[in-house]
């Protein structure tokens, strides 16, 4: 029997929860909260060493891109020195000469950094 192709949210799931570790995240954890009525709540959270930090949404891929956001926005690249950015989005980012954006690629299936390819 054929397995069905993964669709794009769960892709960009699996993406942004490694990108998520690629940080140097020590531990990462997404659950929800449905303890009163609806809406339901998911919360993504994740440890570098001691520090904890988290974000939430009603949407489980939401939460997790919010975390990313949160983390990645207003860094460091390790690998061009410019600040970076995240965006799950695919359309061309302003400032891109000037910030290293993490965005999805969708014939890898990853969040690439916008320097990838052209520095060491």
């Amino acid at each position: 029997m054929p397995t069905k192709p993964a669709r794009v949210e769960d892709r960009q799931l699996t993406a942004a929860l490694d990108l998520l570790g690629s940080t140097g995240a020590d531990e990462v954890k997404v659950w929800y909260c449905d303890e009163e009525k609806p809406p339901l709540i998911f919360v993504c959270a994740a440890r570098w060493g001691g520090r904890w930090e988290c974000a939430a949404s009603t949407h489980v891929l939401e939460a997790v891109f919010r975390l990313c956001d949160q983390v990645i926005d207003g860094g460091q690249c390790t690998h061009c020195d410019r600040p970076t950015g995240f965006s799950p989005d695919l359309d061309t980012m302003p400032l891109d000469t000037l910030v290293c954006w993490y965005q999805w690629d969708p014939e890898l299936s990853e969040f690439r950094r916008g320097c990838a390819g052209s520095a060491p």
